[in-house]
């Protein structure tokens, strides 16, 4: 299960820079102070949130169950649909959300086929 998420993870990433540069290009707009403060808490919240949340589920549950694979997949849903609302609320007439709406996409997808 370990190494399935890794994998997961390492695509997501792959496909999170090269969508960013194929639709936006090289540059990157910076976030707004105000964006950087909620993202960074938010990032925060949901870190936490993942932790102690996979080790109750390990805890109790076997990390093999559907259970860990539909909390994946809520996981990533929340943390880019956030990712996404930071991106189009906080950077103005950029598209970079769509990218993180694409990877969300594709997380979900993964995640569901390779659990």
């Amino acid at each position: 299960m370990g190494i399935a998420i890794g994998f997961i993870c390492i695509i997501l990433w792959f496909s999170h820079l090269i969508l960013r540069i194929w639709i936006i290009g090289s540059e990157k707009e910076e976030l707004t102070e105000e964006g950087k403060e909620v993202s960074f808490s938010g990032k925060i919240i949901f870190a936490l949130i993942g932790i102690i949340t996979v080790i109750v589920i390990i805890v109790t549950d076997n990390s093999q169950s559907d259970v860990m694979k539909w909390f994946w997949m809520l996981y990533i849903i929340t943390a880019l649909g956030f990712q996404s609302f930071i991106d189009w609320n906080y950077r103005k007439g950029s598209k970079q959300y769509v990218v993180s709406l694409i990877v969300l996409v594709l997380g979900v997808t993964l995640v569901y086929f390779l659990f």
